[in-house]
């Protein structure tokens, strides 16, 4: 966004009229459609429609193509209200157990060596990285810090507590997912990640180590050090 706004003043700007439009788009989308899935919690979509679409509009929105901002964030919000009701009911509808991360973890170590674990670094950081900038954040604060994560990504998201709380346990259940790579993508990873072990395998020619893009909501978030706090963690 062309914008010398800061996070938190965008936030204090934009926050309340987002969350107006997305109670707006979210009735007017169940008044449609009809009785949505007593399961699908309406707080957490409509939640998280806003801090998606704060985030997309902070990151991109572009004053010079003429259009108000107050526009494009309703026309974000709507669509963002559609996917997760849809991602939602979808959920509550299957039923599915899904897996503890400990457990997905343990499908890609061999035993508790070093080395072992070493291999878990690509999966993970290629998972950390796929994660929105919210999520990120909330993840981070979570592993530093259990007992304060909910009031700090609350306060730096500008988001509720208890959509910090269950936007976690979504976080924690998307990770195994986002940790699935085809052998080609991980050769490629443990090269970018100096893995002298594997650079032969996927190329003879010199590369340069991959640049993850900063967190646009928090720069200093550091992924390889979220990706540390992982490890330790499981």
């Amino acid at each position: 966004m062309t914008t010398d706004l800061n996070w938190n003043e965008f936030c204090e700007l934009y926050y309340e009229t987002a969350k107006s439009y997305a109670e707006i788009h979210l009735q007017r989308l169940v008044q449609k459609s009809g009785e949505p899935d007593k399961r699908v919690d309406l707080g957490y979509v409509r939640d998280s429609a806003v801090l998606s679409s704060l985030e997309k509009a902070f990151t991109h929105f572009d004053p010079g193509r003429g259009a108000k901002i107050t526009t494009y964030l309703s026309t974000l919000i709507h669509n963002e209200i559609v996917d997760e009701m849809a991602k939602e009911t979808k959920k509550a509808a299957a039923q599915q157990d899904i897996d503890d991360l400990k457990t997905v973890i343990r499908t890609f170590v061999d035993d508790d060596s070093p080395e072992a674990r070493e291999r878990l670094i690509p999966r993970l950081r290629a998972a950390v990285s796929k994660l929105s900038a919210g999520d990120q954040i909330i993840l981070n604060y979570y592993l530093e810090d259990k007992s304060s994560y909910i009031a700090r990504s609350a306060e730096a998201l500008h988001i509720s507590e208890n959509y910090v709380s269950v936007r976690r346990h979504h976080i924690l259940r998307r990770l195994p997912k986002l940790m699935e790579m085809t052998r080609g993508e991980y050769l490629r990873y443990c090269y970018e990640l100096n893995n002298t072990v594997f650079a032969s395998i996927v190329t003879t020619q010199p590369a340069a180590k991959r640049t993850l893009h900063p967190n646009p909501i928090d720069p200093a978030l550091d992924i390889d050090g979220l990706v540390d706090l992982l490890l330790k963690e499981f």
